[in-house]
């Protein structure tokens, strides 16, 4: 059956792209189905997700508790080979000793070219099969390998439209927020983020309207880093100064190691980009707290009064914990390495 609907897809792509060849000379930029081809970006009004309470998946266990929110933090994770699946096994047999409520996948959640629609097989491969034992809702992002690279656009608006397909995969938009309680999350597209003020101005405004008591920011590319790609000139440009006295914690990945940062404002930066993909490197700088080339997650608990970050190794060992207290936003300095 996946044989045939991988031939059946095949098909619709070349006549598509067939399609888009006859249109090209007087269509530059179009959207046919099951590839996008176009190169343009068009910020739409973000959705704003708000779930009272999570309510969890028949057989889930341990049950959500009352005071706190269990979240898994990775990314760079589909590949469907060997690494994905060890840490897949290990964020499944912690959370079952810990419990989790829900995952937030930090993007190229697809490798190495994304999905050419929402029937692809690599849906399976690289997410449905990896983590069946883990029955939370997995919110996602999108990076550069969902995105597309190197002037290539691969079909990233599939990624959304799986979400009507999955019982556990959800990605409203490429831009949106999610509110649980007195969290709110706002998930950024940072493929495009550099030449879209629309987008900037979105974040600006969530970040100054926001009652809650906890706000993360994520987004795929990090605003700092010691690894391979290094600082963002973007991010540390027109995100990082929004951020700063407003938001808790900023969380990435794109970098394939796992890191803490805190900024020169005192915001602590999470890099969690070894759920699947792993570059065995490890330099640190004056704003690093923690740095490890393994594979693994974080896992985070959100409370009243305090966020316990836990960076954890495809081994099940904790490599690294980090409490940060709730206190002013303009005073975010007070966040303490344990």
């Amino acid at each position: 059956m996946i044989e045939e609907r991988k031939a059946l897809s095949n098909m619709r792509y070349l006549l598509l792209v067939f399609i888009w060849t006859l249109t090209a000379l007087s269509a530059p930029s179009i959207s046919l189905g099951a590839v996008t081809v176009f190169k343009d970006y068009f910020f739409q009004d973000p959705p704003a997700v708000v779930l009272p309470r999570l309510i969890p998946q028949k057989g889930c266990r341990p049950e959500p508790a009352d005071n706190e929110v269990r979240i898994l933090v990775f990314g760079d994770n589909g590949t469907g080979d060997e690494n994905q699946m060890k840490v897949a096994a290990a964020m499944q047999k912690f959370c079952e000793k810990n419990g989790c409520d829900l995952a937030l996948m930090l993007g190229d959640n697809i490798h190495p070219q994304g999905v050419r629609s929402a029937d692809d097989p690599q849906f399976i491969e690289k997410f449905e099969k990896p983590y069946e034992g883990l029955c939370i809702p997995f919110y996602a992002i999108l990076g550069e390998h969902d995105w597309g690279r190197k002037e290539e656009m691969f079909n990233w608006k599939a990624q959304i439209e799986y979400s009507r397909r999955s019982s556990r995969w959800r990605m409203p938009s490429d831009v949106y927020s999610l509110t649980i309680g007195d969290l709110k999350i706002l998930a950024l597209n940072t493929n495009v983020l550099d030449s879209s003020q629309a987008q900037v101005d979105w974040l600006k405004k969530e970040l100054g309207n926001s009652q809650a008591r906890w706000n993360l920011v994520l987004g795929h590319k990090p605003i700092h880093s010691y690894g391979y790609h290094g600082d963002t000139d973007f991010m540390t440009a027109l995100v990082l100064p929004l951020l700063c006295g407003r938001a808790d914690l900023y969380l990435s990945a794109h970098e394939h190691n796992l890191q803490v940062l805190k900024a020169d404002c005192g915001l602590p930066l999470l890099i969690s980009g070894a759920g699947g993909k792993l570059r065995p490197e490890k330099e640190t700088g004056p704003r690093s707290l923690f740095a490890a080339p393994e594979l693994g997650f974080t896992y985070l608990q959100v409370k009243e009064n305090v966020i316990r970050m836990q960076v954890v190794s495809a081994e099940g060992n904790i490599l690294y914990s980090f409490s940060l207290p709730k206190q002013k936003r303009s005073d975010l300095k007070g966040a303490k390495e344990q």
